[in-house]
């Protein structure tokens, strides 16, 4: 059974390193079913709850991870269902005899569940929060539009429910706003939903022009000439759409480099994952000697490859919300990708291309960049401007604090 350890101190709260933390103010109950915070495995969901439970202590509150049980399935396997659903209903009895057993002053004041739709759906925050009365927040939520004849469709209703018991609802994403405000009606959504996308933050990229010239001499050192425009690429290497993503991405570079073979350019790629040998064969078209591969990094590292590169190269199809995409406007990065969800919504206005999900468009985006660097540096410095001005830190908090503060907590 995945669960909550139990060997935390009545009272402490699990910081970000995953240790137990004297309680310095009210409880947050902090949930995820699809990645919890802590995990290893780098992700841009595990670096958003990380987001969110910072942006809660910044708020006021102190962020306890509720369980480390998850929910998250790629297939529907119904005896699975069954039997996660059986857990849930333990660990939701197991969570309010023991939050009831609290001290009032340290009893959870909310419950707050980062992400919930038909293939991870919360099946504790609604039932927790009920119990104890406590108001029940969803962030970065979504109605699937999905036929009730998919195989998911117990499913679907569970994440239509934890929607429907919200108190107040956080969209990442403006594409879920409509269905959102369909499901809950107009009166709600004027008053509790509200749009919060994700942040980053700025002070981990502001370096000297000489450090980031000494950064890029390390990293580039035996690869490729040194004039030659640095891709960036940073993405896990899963199956489906990261790996679409990857294919479109080597089929536009190899036609780039088919057309013009002096053309010069080199692409560094950092992720892994399941789908490696699939990212490595696509990438196999590409001259050898313009690769290379870094393998997973820690987003302690990324700084130094963002400041180090011309620009990020990542169509981002499938993306919801794209947080690469604003680490790279951070860094004053330009970017090419492709349309769509996460795209449209993360990468900077005049800070890069959106281009089509075709190896042909993304090729030609990708072309101009690599021709124009003084069309890089300007769409760099819009980027980083509109990272500051909308997507910083101080941004995220003031909104995630105005959220709340509505609730009257």
């Amino acid at each position: 059974m995945n669960r909550a350890r139990e060997d935390r101190p009545l009272g402490a709260v699990e910081d970000g390193d995953g240790e137990a933390s004297p309680l310095t103010a009210p409880v947050a109950a902090f949930y995820t079913p699809l990645k919890h915070p802590f995990q290893r495995e780098p992700s841009g969901d595990r670096q958003i709850a990380r987001l969110l439970m910072d942006g809660l202590r910044a708020t006021g509150f102190a962020p306890e991870l509720a369980s480390r049980f998850l929910t998250w399935r790629r297939r529907f396997d119904a005896s699975e269902v069954a039997r996660l659903e059986r857990v849930a209903a333990l660990i939701v009895a197991t969570l309010v005899a023991r939050y009831r057993r609290r001290p009032p002053e340290w009893r959870p004041r909310l419950w707050v569940s980062y992400q919930n739709y038909h293939r991870c759906p919360d099946l504790l925050g609604p039932a927790v929060a009920t119990a104890l009365a406590i108001p029940y927040i969803l962030v970065d939520t979504a109605v699937s539009t999905k036929s009730r004849k998919t195989p998911f469709r117990a499913w679907l209703s569970a994440a239509r429910v934890a929607v429907r018991r919200a108190d107040l609802i956080l969209a990442m994403s403006p594409r879920d706003v409509p269905r959102l405000t369909a499901l809950r009606g107009s009166a709600f959504a004027a008053d509790r939903l509200h749009l919060l996308p994700p942040a980053v933050d700025l002070g981990r990229f502001e370096v000297s022009a000489d450090t980031r010239a000494v950064a890029r001499a390390e990293l580039t050192r035996g690869f490729g000439p040194d004039d030659a425009p640095l891709l960036l690429c940073v993405a896990m290497m899963r199956e489906a759409d990261k790996l679409a993503s990857y294919r479109v991405l080597a089929d536009a570079l190899a036609s780039l480099a088919a057309a013009r073979p002096a053309r010069p350019w080199r692409l560094l790629v950092v992720g892994d994952g399941p789908a490696r040998g699939a990212v490595e064969a696509a990438l196999g078209l590409l001259p050898p000697e313009r690769v290379r591969l870094l393998g997973a990094l820690e987003p302690e590292a990324l700084p130094a490859l963002y400041l180090s590169a011309d620009l990020l190269a990542f169509p981002g199809i499938g993306e919801a919300l794209g947080l690469v995409y604003l680490e790279a406007a951070a860094a004053g990065l330009p970017v090419v990708a492709c349309h769509g969800a996460g795209p449209d919504a993360t990468v900077a206005p005049g800070g890069g291309f959106l281009s089509a999900p075709t190896p042909v468009a993304f090729a030609k985006g990708v072309a101009q960049l690599l021709d124009d660097a003084e069309a890089r540096g300007q769409m760099g410095a819009a980027a980083r401007r509109f990272v500051a001005n909308e997507r910083s830190l101080e941004a995220f908090h003031r909104r995630l604090g105005a959220a709340l503060g509505g609730l009257g907590q």
